[in-house]
């Protein structure tokens, strides 16, 4: 009965072991990270550029009409 204890020990202790050393080799990976929205940046700049070289048209735009007038 202690010879059975004892490898049931050993046993425990080697796969205790192994699930350890597997546990810390794994990694963490986030599932979202901040290169994800690059995109939507680069959208929100482009779209932010389109609106003021509009705005800077036509404030030119209004400003010949008003000369000219």
């Amino acid at each position: 009965m202690c010879f059975l204890k004892r490898i049931l020990s050993v046993v425990s202790l080697i796969l205790f072991g192994i699930t350890g050393l597997a546990l810390a080799t794994t990694t963490y990976t986030p599932l979202i990270s901040s290169d994800m929205f690059d995109g939507v940046r680069t959208d929100v700049n482009t779209a932010a550029a389109g609106i003021i070289t509009i705005l800077i048209i036509v404030v030119g735009l209004g400003l010949l009409v008003k000369v000219f007038r």
